[in-house]
């Protein structure tokens, strides 16, 4: 994809109580050929005890580290839920290696304040309070720049990883084309946040719903034994 990159660009994400959708809104000076969009996350989610809470997933696909720096907030969890707003109850990023989530509790400032890093995928434990829009406006990374460490099993089964497809791969269109390009996946997973559960696909069986992949979007894998240990 031909871009201008250290583009600032604007990205407003539409957060509800089980609806998260992401417009990406180009900022002036900042030409692109496909807009990058954070979307909202098989394993287990977040807890939401609450029956008014609801489980968002966004991925951060620019550094807005200068607006968290002009908010008066660290680019970490504690900043995401001050920049998001009223009704964050947990801020979560999952850890493959330990095959857990850590969670910040910003209300009662409790847990483990991680720091954000471009290209993450976090989850958001939302109550009634919370308001249906954030926007976040950061640089584009360069290209190439966006790599994830990933986690398999040494033996049987798979474990869990969380990406983002970089705005960089627009090429890859499908969760099918995902899975080639990551290999050896038993699950390709797509959070719903309005219906509060995920789109599967399993390309060892070409089964389930192979579905649309996009830019700045988060995703979820179960990876296999055997395959690459970094991606792209």
């Amino acid at each position: 994809m031909r871009r201008v990159l250290s583009a600032v660009i604007a990205i407003a994400l539409l957060l509800g109580l089980g609806t998260l959708a992401v417009l990406a809104l180009p900022g002036a000076g900042a030409p692109m050929t496909a807009s990058p969009v954070a979307a909202a996350p098989l394993a287990v989610e977040p807890d939401a005890p609450a029956g008014t809470n609801k489980v968002n997933v966004i991925a951060m696909p620019l550094d807005a580290t200068q607006q968290f720096i002009g908010a008066g907030v660290a680019f970490d969890a504690d900043g995401l839920a001050t920049i998001v707003g009223a009704g964050v109850q947990q801020v979560l990023t999952w850890d493959a290696v330990l095959g857990g989530y850590r969670t910040w509790y910003p209300i009662d400032e409790e847990g483990e304040n991680f720091p954000l890093s471009v290209g993450g995928v976090y989850r958001l434990v939302l109550d009634s309070n919370a308001g249906s829009v954030v926007s976040f406006v950061g640089d584009v990374p360069p290209e190439g720049s966006i790599s994830f460490s990933l986690a398999r099993p040494t033996g049987a089964g798979c474990l869990v990883n969380d990406i983002s497809l970089p705005l960089d791969r627009a090429d890859i269109i499908s969760a099918n084309q995902l899975a080639l390009s990551v290999g050896n996946v038993s699950q390709v997973l797509e959070w719903i946040p309005a219906n509060q559960g995920y789109k599967t696909w399993y390309p060892q069986d070409q089964e389930g719903e192979d579905f649309p992949i996009k830019i700045g979007y988060p995703y979820r894998f179960c990876l296999l034994s055997g395959g690459n240990s970094t991606w792209p």
